[in-house]
């Protein structure tokens, strides 16, 4: 175990935040590929209609997505304060609790989501030409859900106790595995979204296979046996009083991303596809965003565990200079390039149009987003969970939806309302998760339900 740990209250804030975030975004970056290659071979490969499969069906799969990722979290938060205060033997403990909850979040979700993918797809108004690849995206994706659950569990562990390493080697191997997949079930093949799918789960289940034995070869200190998995009632308390506001405000934002591809989609198939284009781009545009965002989190639980509150706030202030140096980036390049990004998924004149008109007030969230992810991190850290929840929740249902009907529905602004529309959201975000930064409640953190003491 030793060679896992890294003690992240020491040495310089700086220097130890910017070594503990680097391979957290190539980790995002490898992610984000999964689903960029899959619309860039479909959309290179195959017709219009896969790609606007892909792009509808891939936001639903990672909508149900963010509930594991959002319990992965409170294990990092838990194992975090723990580590930091120097409890380590009670991490094995953490560990059986987190992957039996694991198996059965992923193993429920898998269920659930087959049994929802006709009724979802007609609800957020799949275009006609993609229900066919949307259906069997969905369907075959949702087997995944068992691989990633176990997946990012471990992964929120590792970055508890400071390894934010292992997790990039895990996803590397499976990106790589994903990409020659797609390559020759959808380019060679022909199979479509279908295709796509298939390469996606495979390399989802190599990726938790590759990351459980790099791990034992490491000395982790659980054996990953299902009969070692069970549910501690002094860890399942801390963990989900931590986890489950995350998953939900990340599950509840996601779908409210669905009900905004409702509204694009009355737009037609054009508009449709050009969304799904956009907010791929967005997610590769804010990787480093989503990866400070974690780091903060893991760093700051550390350092509360460890009393270290100042050197918490300089977490967040390093975090968030750097976090906007990247997105200050590819606002620019949205600013200048627009065609030539939305260009890079598809050759439809007409999609690219659609995409151009989306970009004009969207590249704003880049930089709003990117303030609020790193903010949201740190109260994640400290264990105030419940106020991310509330103020994602808020500004995404309150302020990101309406304003967003409006723009395309009351004042028929098309998607660039809509793309204007967006960063109203984050900024919301960003003023009132500052508000209670400022506040210093949160020196009076939850901390002690949050690691059991």
């Amino acid at each position: 175990m030793k060679k896992i740990e890294n003690d992240l209250t020491r040495g310089s804030v700086l220097r130890k935040l910017w070594s503990f975030t680097l391979p957290f975004i190539g980790a995002n970056l490898l992610q984000t590929l999964y689903g960029m290659v899959d619309l860039y071979i479909v959309g290179r490969c195959a017709a219009t209609a896969d790609v606007s499969a892909v792009s509808v069906a891939g936001t639903v799969i990672a909508t149900f997505l963010m509930l594991l990722i959002g319990l992965s979290v409170g294990a990092t938060v838990v194992v975090g304060q723990r580590f930091g205060a120097g409890d380590r033997d009670s991490l094995s403990e953490v560990a059986a609790t987190a992957f039996a909850l694991a198996w059965i979040v992923g193993a429920g979700l898998m269920v659930i989501v087959a049994a929802l993918t006709v009724p979802v797809l007609g609800w957020i108004n799949t275009p006609a030409e993609a229900v066919d690849g949307a259906v069997a995206y969905m369907l075959i994706c949702s087997v995944g859900y068992i691989f990633q659950s176990v997946y990012n569990m471990l992964s929120g562990i590792l970055r508890g106790v400071g390894d934010s390493r292992s997790p990039l080697l895990f996803v590397a191997v499976s990106t790589a595995f994903n990409i020659v997949g797609d390559i020759l079930l959808v380019g060679v093949f022909g199979m479509g979204a279908a295709g796509a799918a298939i390469a996606t789960v495979l390399a989802q289940l190599l990726c938790m296979v590759f990351g459980i034995l790099h791990v034992k070869r490491r000395g982790f200190s659980f054996d990953f046996r299902l009969r070692s998995c069970r549910l501690e009632k002094d860890v399942m308390g801390p963990l989900l009083h931590v986890g489950v506001p995350v998953a939900l405000q990340e599950v509840l934002v996601m779908f409210s991303f669905i009900i905004l591809e409702g509204i694009i989609n009355r737009f037609g198939l054009n508009a449709s596809a050009a969304a799904g284009i956009l907010d791929k781009i967005f997610l590769f545009a804010t990787i480093p965003t989503n990866a400070f965002n974690a780091s903060i989190s893991a760093m700051v639980a550390q350092n509360i565990g460890a009393g270290e509150q100042k050197r918490a706030m300089r977490c967040l202030w390093y975090g968030s200079v750097l976090s906007e140096l990247f997105a200050v980036v590819f606002f620019l390049l949205g600013l200048f390039v627009p065609e030539k990004l939305v260009g890079i998924f598809t050759t439809d004149s007409g999609v690219v149009a659609e995409g151009v008109l989306y970009y004009a007030g969207y590249k704003y969230e880049y930089l709003l987003c990117s303030l609020a992810f790193c903010v949201n991190g740190f109260i994640n850290g400290t264990g105030h969970t419940r106020l991310t929840l509330v103020n994602n929740v808020v500004s995404t249902y309150a302020v990101r939806i309406p304003l967003c009907f409006v723009a395309a529905h009351v004042l028929h602004a098309g998607l660039y309302g809509v793309g204007y529309a967006l960063p109203v959201a984050s900024l919301v975000q960003v003023i009132v998760g500052l508000a209670f930064f400022f506040t210093g409640r949160w020196t009076g953190t939850p901390e002690g339900k949050a690691s059991g003491a």
